[in-house]
Order: structure tokens, then C-alpha cells, then sequence
């Protein structure tokens, strides 16, 4: 059964007035958001800081913890990372390890993020790295055992400044 529609016949707005009147009123705030969001200069000053400074990660970077346990030292050159390991008494070479390169968003080509990761046999390393706002380069990893050894699973995060070769 269908009911008919009935509008306010003098007695103030109706429904469908009203109705228009709300939807113009939130388009017009959300376009004012969208405008204000799009043609700020802050967010703009942002992603011209982070694109100028993931310009290149190639360099020789050197941990700026001398006592980590981690990772000592980093050569970079282009998507081929090669780590050094903490061990004593030089340094382990990890070898070259070749990295996937990732831009910052889907129209970008800058890379400004590498990911590499490694089997050593006994454990599954991911390394995730990308340059800082302060010039350093900071190094996540990921480190799953795989040896049955029974250690945890870890994350840690390095930080590295440009130095020599090891």
C-alpha cells in the first residue's frame, strides 16, 4: 500500500526544504575543509621536508651507538644494502643484500624507504630503512629464528650517521 506524501502546507518549511538546505550546508563545510587541507602551507612545507631528505640514502653510515649489538655499519649504494653486524673482533659482513625501494606515496618516484631482508640460515632478517628529518638514518629490524632455539622473535631500531667503510 503505498502512502502518500504530504508536505507542510503553510505551517513553516517543509521536509524537502529543509532537507536542501542541510545537504548544501555540510557540501559547503566539507569543501571548505578539503580546500583548507589541500592549499595549506603546512602540509605542503612537510612533504617537500621529506621528499628533500630521502633525495638519496646511498653514503657509508656508521652507527651512532658504539656499543650496540646490532647492526655497526651500513654501505648503501643505490638498492643494494650491505650491513655490518656487531661482532668482535671486526665487524661480520653480512654481504650485499638487494633491497625493494619504496616512494612515499603511489605518485611519487623518489625512494625515500628500503626494505632488505636476509636468511642467515638461523634466523629471517628484515632491515627497514629510511632517512630522518635530522640527516640520520634509521634502520628497523626484524629478526624471526628459525633454528628452533627457542629465543624470541625481536624488533630494534638503529640509528646511523654518515661515516667510512668498515
Amino acid at each position: 500500500m503505498k502512502v502518500p506524501v504530504t508536505f507542510s502546507g503553510g505551517r513553516g518549511p517543509s521536509f524537502l526544504t529543509v532537507s536542501v538546505i542541510l545537504r548544501t550546508l555540510l557540501v559547503t563545510a566539507a569543501t571548505a575543509a578539503i580546500a583548507i587541507g589541500c592549499f595549506s602551507a603546512v602540509p605542503a612545507q612537510a612533504q617537500q621536508t621529506a621528499q628533500a631528505g630521502t633525495n638519496s640514502l646511498d653514503g657509508d653510515w656508521v652507527n651512532v651507538d658504539p656499543n650496540t649489538r646490532g647492526i655497526v655499519e651500513i654501505v648503501i649504494a643505490g638498492r643494494k644494502v650491505h650491513p655490518y653486524g656487531a661482532c668482535h673482533p671486526t665487524a661480520c659482513d653480512w654481504g650485499v643484500i638487494k633491497a625493494r625501494g619504496f616512494a612515499s606515496n603511489v605518485d611519487s618516484s623518489d625512494i625515500g624507504r628500503l626494505v632488505a631482508k636476509k636468511d642467515n640460515g638461523f634466523s629471517q632478517v628484515e632491515i627497514t630503512l629510511s632517512l630522518g628529518a635530522d640527516g640520520r638514518l634509521r634502520a628497523e629490524r626484524f629478526a624471526h629464528f628459525t633454528d628452533r632455539s627457542g629465543r624470541a622473535d625481536y624488533s630494534a631500531v638503529d640509528y646511523f650517521q654518515r661515516g667510512g667503510q668498515p
